[in-house]
């Protein structure tokens, strides 16, 4: 049976005259007569009998009647919910964060995102990149902001913000005078650094394992405070991105860069040839306007 069919059916049951149905439906009379006996043929059974001018719903009939009415309301409410959406009335979307990303750079774009689209349901996950890399692709979130590289071929990417990885020492270090650091440096000075959760934490890795280096870690964590704080009180070197360590030193700080650089990106990761949500293209674009702002 037809959806075009139902809505016959319906049109009948509603005006209980076929005259009055088929005028409703801008067909003829004979046209929907014929239709009424070819859906009676289909399933076995009569919908409607007479009574002196009405046609009344047998039990049969009332059923269809009733499921129809449910079926419409189905339709209605999925037409009004597709608008909605396209209109950016509705919608659910998900973005990835690393703690650091979310406390330093996310409450404004996203507290902007909601004003703008308050019907919109906006959630965040908080975890190390390599874990949100691995999210998107799986499809638990929507989206995230990870450190480059990205090393997921199944994943797009929007860089955001570009700066480098540097080493923070207090003013009285013996290093402070210093332009620069390199990795060797750190081969017998201990230092605080991410765990092992960030991407920065495994790029860091590679460039003492390509150097036969065996650093020696004397903190590691994911709380960006905690680390600035153990830095500050035990004098050890804090290796982490530049804008980090001046956003949460609470004492003067010198930063050194490494030689050669220690790039730091942030991008945008979401997944490729997939079905992007509306939500999902909004945030997109709200974040690649907002960020702009960084150049």
């Amino acid at each position: 049976m037809e959806l075009r069919e139902l809505k016959y059916i319906a049109a009948i049951g509603q005006k209980q005259n076929m005259a009055q149905a088929a005028q409703e439906l801008y067909i003829s009379q004979q046209a929907l007569y014929k239709s009424l006996r070819k859906i009676e043929d289909e399933l076995g059974t009569t919908l409607f009998y007479r009574r002196e001018n009405e046609l009344l719903p047998t039990d049969t009939g009332q059923i269809v009647l009733e499921k129809s009415t449910k079926i419409f309301k189905y339709i209605n409410q999925m037409h009004d919910e597709i608008a909605a959406t396209k209109n950016l009335e509705q919608g659910k979307v998900c973005i990835g964060l690393p703690s650091v990303v979310a406390s330093m750079y996310m409450p404004e774009p996203l507290i902007q995102f909601q004003k703008k689209y308050p019907n919109i349901s906006l959630r965040t996950v908080e975890t190390g990149g390599n874990a949100l890399a691995g999210m998107v692709t799986a499809g638990t979130i929507d989206m995230a902001i990870i450190m480059r590289p990205v090393y997921m071929d199944t994943l797009n990417e929007l860089p955001l913000i570009r700066n480098q990885v540097a080493a923070g020492i207090s003013p009285s270090h013996p290093w402070a005078k210093r332009s620069f650091i390199t990795i060797k440096d750190l081969e017998n000075t201990p230092f605080i650094t991410f765990d092992e959760t960030f991407n920065m934490r495994a790029q860091l890795t590679e460039r003492f394992n390509a150097e036969h280096i065996y650093p020696k870690i004397a903190f590691e964590g994911a709380n960006c405070q905690f680390l600035s704080d153990l830095s500050a009180l035990s004098d050890n070197i804090l290796v982490l991105p530049r804008p980090i360590i001046e956003y949460y030193a609470r004492e003067p700080v010198v930063t050194l860069p490494f030689k050669p650089a220690f790039i730091w990106e942030l991008t945008l990761v979401y997944p490729k040839n997939t079905f992007l949500s509306t939500a999902s293209k909004a945030l997109i674009r709200h974040i690649q306007e907002y960020f702009s702002l960084f150049d």
